[in-house]
């Protein structure tokens, strides 16, 4: 471009020049222009945010205010309040966009979410049986109202000390702490909450049933094999917020249950969490996203449905991944959970997970840790189809009509180069 240029200067086409660069300032004008009327401004963005929502006991509604001439923001009769309070230099501006939003009311609104609450949704669904009726329902239209703060509440704890206490006032739910009082979850101190580390597989405190998943397979090496995690029925997420320790990131999900929105404990508590389960839809979860997946008396029927929800457990674990499961059908002998077991065990060989290991602890609490292959061959040497592999056309329903293993393939390739790339190197193959 450069010798073109100074081409042009040696033959004088100046016009030429000057007409090149009028249009090159004409089109950048133009396009300046339209994003800057299309573009929300920064300043009517702030004032939104700035607009405090204000607690009511009238039932949710999705409606926006009727402008008042008054300037109320927030919707109540005779309180009168300008829509930008205490930010310096915005009260003197003509603001051009102004919405001024009605609060969801109602006692439940502090719990109240619209795409799983929404009850005309789940009254119209034909069956409940794949738990339908705990997934997202959206309602339409979308809603047009601001869940108001629990009265009281107070800036978060700070972390790490979150991990271990939260403001009462700012998720006041004492019915948990009565229903697993027994297993240590939560307990109530004052104006806080507090986490002792307990929960339903954890006799002896989170931190030693972390140690005993690693010395039960040491090949798991928490933070350096094991790095990206799934808790799968988390709770109050303990075992995600004590993992954090060990450089370990979890992403803890479970049901919005009788039990008070748990995940609420563990998002205050500066864990990651969110409400999800695993019914008829998909994950939110890419393919192989997570190099191990944890259930420790999750409540999932895993073998339930021919075992599409294991197969969508496959879907997201990387090849080489583990599989923790700690529930009663691994070390108790009724005849229900022998039962579950045996499901379990016919379920992961039609899958070809292999189980590592197997084991039970001093306090009695057993697990099993299972792995997925790496290789593609297993699938090829079944002799029963089942589940049935996926075609190309089907991998977007992938999980829940088919079982996926395509990215096997391309797995077990990348990992072979890698193998003979450490060995011609000198070095030690990578672990799997």
């Amino acid at each position: 471009m450069a010798t073109s240029v100074q081409n042009l200067i040696k033959e004088r086409k100046y016009p030429f020049i000057w007409g090149l660069s009028l249009t090159i300032f004409l089109i950048s004008a133009i396009v300046f222009l339209l994003f800057a009327n299309t573009s929300p401004s920064p300043l009517s963005v702030f004032t939104d945010l700035q607009q405090r929502p204000v607690r009511s006991s009238e039932p949710p509604t999705n409606d926006l205010v009727e402008r008042q001439d008054t300037g109320n923001a927030n919707g109540r009769d005779g309180d009168k309040q300008s829509d930008v309070t205490d930010v310096p230099g915005v009260n003197d501006v003509d603001l051009e966009l102004e919405l001024e939003w009605r609060l969801c009311k109602g006692s439940m609104s502090v719990d109240y979410i619209p795409c799983l609450d929404n009850m005309k949704a789940i009254k119209e669904l034909k069956s409940r049986r794949h738990m339908e009726h705990r997934e997202r329902h959206c309602p339409k239209p979308s809603p047009r109202c601001l869940v108001p703060l629990p009265e009281g509440y107070k800036v978060p704890v700070p972390w790490p000390k979150s991990r271990d206490m939260i403001w009462y006032s700012n998720v006041p739910h004492p019915k948990l702490v009565e229903y697993k009082k027994d297993q240590n979850w939560v307990r109530k101190s004052g104006d806080y909450f507090v986490f002792p580390g307990g929960g339903t597989q954890f006799k002896d405190g989170v931190k030693n049933y972390i140690d005993f998943i690693e010395k039960t397979l040491p090949n798991i090496e928490w933070g350096k094999h094991a790095r990206v995690i799934l808790d799968v029925g988390c709770g109050v997420a303990s075992f995600g917020g004590y993992l954090l320790d060990k450089n370990v990131i979890t992403m803890s999900f479970a049901p919005k249950d009788e039990h008070e929105a748990q995940i609420q404990f563990a998002l205050e508590r500066g864990i990651p969490a969110t409400l999800s389960v695993i019914g008829t839809q998909r994950l939110t979860f890419p393919d192989n996203a997570y190099d191990l997946i944890h259930c420790a008396r999750c409540r999932v029927h895993w073998d339930g449905d021919g075992g599409k929800p294991l197969w969508e457990l496959n879907r997201i674990m990387r090849p080489g991944g583990y599989f923790v499961w700690s529930a009663t059908p691994v070390y108790r002998s009724d005849e229900r959970d022998r039962n579950v077991w045996k499901s379990m065990e016919t379920l992961t060989k039609s899958i070809c997970w292999k189980v590592v290991t197997k084991t039970i602890d001093s306090s009695g609490i057993g697990l099993v840790i299972y792995q997925k292959p790496v290789s593609p061959s297993c699938y090829e040497k079944r002799k029963d189809n089942i589940p049935p592999l996926c075609l190309e056309k089907d991998e977007q329903n992938s999980s829940w009509y088919c079982f996926r293993t395509r990215h096997l393939y391309i797995q077990f390739i990348l990992l072979r180069l890698l193998f003979f790339f450490a060995v011609e190197q000198g070095g030690d193959p990578l672990p799997v």
